[in-house]
């Protein structure tokens, strides 16, 4: 920059000071009245500016020339000049006055810098230059009143044109339904219209502050600001396809932003301009014909789900009326007939026995066997289908109390077997006593009754509390924080561990009747219960080395009262 003249700016004085030389110099270079007045006022602006903000700021007018363009330049610098990012309102309105504002820092400070573009019909030359410094080293300031008086009936005029401008450019922008901005280098809004806080509803400086974060979809932001950087860099025109929250709806809707730099000399880039168009319809229009043969597979294949889930609705609502009537039937049908059975085999036994023969006797006695496990039979599908048909609302239940009643039940068979049992306190869980009394009973008997002949059992309880983040992966959680483990460890005759899924199944038994008694029904309703309460259970187990199982029950429950479903 060719210097011509510098002021000191120290108060109003040396601002008046400053913005007739930046009138004269203007006056110099043959620019009209309005443009004399534009280019002070910018000054006038930033001078102001760094007087407020800085400590020691100095004002430099001169000229830029170059093949293609001259300038009229104005250089603010100060040792101790903060330029906040968004910019100060003075100096945004010193920017739409001249050509280009250019900030830039230096050992010194920091610099503002005014470019303003003289027509091409102004040429600046050598001779220009050396008779300006003379003009401005021969020419005395006026009187206060008269600067003020000058600066101010020009400032109005400027005023006016320059609201007029901005009026008729709002007005036109406003009317369009579309987002129309001006953005600098980093993509924060210079300006924007109306359409842009409508839509949004977010004013210019929020969305400056949070880079748009609060209307973006999530997951275009990365890739927008991502684009928006590669592009910026490199100067190119922008353009990209994101998602934005409608204020009035709270719905994303897809847009269409498109910019293009505005270059400016000396700057490669001065600015960027564009718009945001709603493209909405349109994506949705094209991904539905794009997607058009997709959704008629997946309508043909859901049509095909539902028909099979109605045949397996159907097929369920049979089974569980099957299941009732089952219920029913072995609850009375069945019962009395057995209940007979043993009756008149009793009376045949305790009277007639004399006048059988041994073989009649032997065939009586097996008959009143069979009964037996008849009845234990049918005792126990009873328990296993109530598990389903008849559940009682879930409730708080220490399981120390339920274990205590289980053991008492169990007394006769621990005395017998001379059987150890070692507990630990154990929590308390929403559930169904009943069946959890069931549980603890069927596994407890069954340690009890696989015991290795000749040693005595010993049975160990062993509880904690897990937070649901600490679950087996194939254990579902229902949404309770906790899960009370529990494991019952035994030193029995066990099984080989490729039995673990089918003990837990209806009437599957690893041992003959002769070797042990039971129905092969004890284990599914412990599956059933663990089941019911959104739970897993599960076994460990070595031939001749005993058995643990394993059972994860959460501590809350969220099923419905009056409804505990199986999985």
């Amino acid at each position: 920059m060719e210097e011509l003249v510098k002021v000191s700016l120290d108060n109003e004085m040396d601002l008046i000071l400053a913005h007739k030389r930046t009138m004269k110099l203007a006056e110099l270079a043959s620019l009209s009245l309005a443009s004399q007045t534009t280019f002070a006022t910018a000054v006038s602006e930033v001078a102001r500016y760094a007087m407020e903000q800085g400590t020691r700021p100095q004002l430099t007018l001169g000229a830029i020339t170059s093949p293609k363009k001259h300038y009229l330049a104005a250089c603010i610098e100060d040792p101790n000049l903060p330029v906040a990012n968004p910019l100060h309102q003075g100096l945004l309105y010193a920017q739409r006055l001249v050509e280009k504002l250019e900030i830039a820092s230096s050992e010194k400070g920091n610099r503002i810098t005014l470019y303003y573009n003289l027509p091409p019909t102004r040429k600046i030359n050598a001779t220009h230059l050396t008779n300006w410094r003379s003009q401005f080293s021969t020419d005395l300031p006026l009187s206060a009143y008269d600067e003020i008086k000058n600066k101010n009936e020009q400032l109005q005029e400027l005023a006016g044109r320059l609201q007029d401008s901005e009026q008729h450019y709002k007005r036109v922008t406003d009317a369009l339904p579309l987002m129309i901005f001006t953005a600098n280098q980093a993509g924060q809004l210079l300006y924007a219209n109306a359409w842009v806080g409508e839509f949004t509803g977010h004013s210019i400086q929020n969305l400056n502050q949070t880079r748009w974060a609060k209307v973006m979809h999530p997951d275009d932001f990365s890739a927008y600001w991502k684009e928006w950087t590669r592009q910026a860099a490199k100067g190119l025109p922008f353009q990209y396809q994101c998602r934005l929250r409608e204020q009035a709806s709270q719905a994303y809707q897809w847009h269409l932003f498109s910019a293009l730099p505005v270059t400016n000399e000396p700057a490669p880039v001065a600015a960027w301009t564009g718009f945001a168009v709603n493209i909405h319809a349109q994506k949705i229009v094209g991904q539905t014909l794009q997607e058009k043969e997709e959704l008629a597979l997946a309508k043909s294949k859901l049509e095909q789900s539902q028909r099979e889930l109605q045949a397996t609705v159907s097929e369920l609502n049979r089974s569980n009326a099957e299941l009732s009537q089952f219920a029913y039937v072995a609850s009375h049908d069945l019962q009395e007939p057995l209940r007979k059975i043993q009756a008149f085999g009793d009376l045949l036994i305790t009277q007639y026995a004399p006048k059988l023969d041994e073989s009649g006797t032997d065939l009586i006695t097996r008959m009143q066997s069979a009964a037996v496990r008849m009845k234990v039979l049918v005792k126990d599908l009873l328990a296993y289908s109530r598990l389903t048909t008849q559940q009682q609302p879930f409730e708080a239940l220490n399981l120390n109390q339920i274990l205590s009643e289980v053991l008492v039940d169990l007394e006769t068979s621990i005395l017998q077997k001379q059987a150890t049992i070692e507990t630990q306190d154990l929590p308390v869980i929403q559930g169904d006593a009943l069946q959890l009394r069931q549980l603890f009973q069927n596994l407890l008997s069954n340690a009890l009754k696989f015991s290795k002949p000749g040693q005595h059992p010993v049975i160990q309880i062993s509880t904690s509390i897990l937070p649901a983040s600490e679950l087996p992966a194939v254990i579902v959680p229902n949404g309770s924080p906790t899960y009370a483990f529990i494991s019952i460890t035994d030193n029995g005759i066990g099984f080989e561990q490729k039995y673990e899924d089918r003990i837990f199944r209806l009437f599957q038994r690893l041992h003959g009747l002769n070797q042990y008694q039971g129905t092969g029904i004890g284990l599914a309703i412990c599956k059933k219960v663990i089941d019911n309460h959104q739970g897993y259970i599960t076994v460990r187990s070595q031939p001749h080395r005993g058995s643990t199982f394993v059972i994860y029950l959460p501590t809350e429950s969220h099923l419905n009262s009056a409804q505990g479903s199986g999985k």
